[in-house]
């Protein structure tokens, strides 16, 4: 009896150290209700106290474009301290590497060929970086006093509210619907709205398997994710000096 009692003791300890409430997230500025909602999809996404930590995520996609031939893979470095992002994806017949960051600026080089993106692909990626579903789910567990949480409604699909991210310029930017698990299965920012597949889990966290555009034209499934506390060297941002000399 009294090892059963110790055993009980130190799971009950474990439960309470591994379950993160509202209350204990400070900083989350918005409505109490929401902030809870937000705060327990990030406790079945992998928990706050693992998301509060990182500091890059490196994901690998699949995707299907139903108006191309081929499927490629996509490799991604998101820097989650700041809206930079490093691509490259590749096929059989297409090879291309995209990045953006506030120091570099938007550029790709794709089959070969260097451009950089205009002012306006610019000012899109940095409208949306922060309002990615695994920079929400840092801010969220890092309590970040920028981000305000209600309820609202994702742009274009009628249902249910759905979490709402406000940003310090107090307009909406991102928006996540969570069933009765909390779980994310629709993510949309100002550009863009996913439907997401089932949990699945990557080492310690646990991400949508899957999704696709709500229109159903564009899908991609989850190959890998691995989280690093390292952020990523700034360096991985700029453009190949050897095609990016002179080139405006």
């Amino acid at each position: 009896m009294k090892k059963l009692a110790i055993f009980i003791s130190v799971l009950a300890l474990s439960i309470a150290v591994d379950t993160t409430t509202a209350e204990e997230v400070a900083g989350l500025r918005g409505d109490p209700a929401a902030i809870a909602d937000a705060v327990a999809m990030v406790e079945a996404m992998g928990g706050t106290a693992i998301w509060r930590d990182l500091e890059a995520v490196h994901f690998v996609h699949e995707w299907d474009v139903v108006n191309r031939p081929d499927r490629y893979l996509e490799n991604e470095i998101l820097d989650l301290t700041g809206p930079r992002s490093h691509v490259t994806m590749e096929s059989e017949i297409y090879s291309r590497v995209r990045a953006y960051s506030p120091e570099h600026r938007y550029w790709s080089v794709t089959n070969g060929e260097f451009k950089y993106g205009s002012d306006d692909s610019l000012a899109n990626a940095m409208e949306r970086a922060p309002y990615s579903i695994y920079r929400l789910a840092r801010a969220i567990a890092r309590g970040n006093s920028d981000l305000e949480v209600g309820f609202g409604t994702v742009p274009g699909i009628p249902g249910p509210p759905a979490l709402e991210f406000i940003g310090s310029d107090g307009v909406a930017h991102g928006w996540v619907l969570v069933n009765a698990r909390k779980e994310p299965v629709i993510w949309a920012t100002t550009q863009y709205v996913y439907v997401f597949g089932p949990m699945e889990r990557f080492g310690n966290l646990l991400v949508p398997n899957w999704a696709t555009t709500s229109n159903g034209l564009v899908r991609y499934e989850m190959v890998s994710l691995t989280g690093s506390n390292k952020r990523p060297d700034l360096s991985l941002f700029a453009p190949p000096a050897e095609m990016a000399g002179g080139v405006d």
